[in-house]
């Protein structure tokens, strides 16, 4: 039995074009410095503007409980 397979032959396939990155500009040392330094100027800013809402999200286990837990009779000596 000879049967065509159902799935198309990989040498007449074009390459997918959209799932590849777009190729990155060429850029001078002093440009890619620049750029690097805005980018980590804006994240510490970001950073600091949104301190609050980020360490909510990271770190719900920190913030303190509202009322104190109740004591057990085991932590009374008498």
């Amino acid at each position: 039995m000879n049967r065509k397979s159902r799935r198309p032959a990989l040498r007449n396939r074009q390459p997918d074009r959209t799932s590849r990155a777009p190729a990155l500009p060429d850029l001078s040392d002093e440009a890619a410095a620049q750029i690097q330094h805005l980018l980590s100027e804006w994240f510490l800013w970001f950073s600091a503007a949104y301190r609050e809402p980020i360490m909510r999200y990271y770190e719900p286990w920190s913030v303190p409980p509202r009322r104190p837990p109740p004591r057990h009779r085991i932590d009374d000596p008498f």
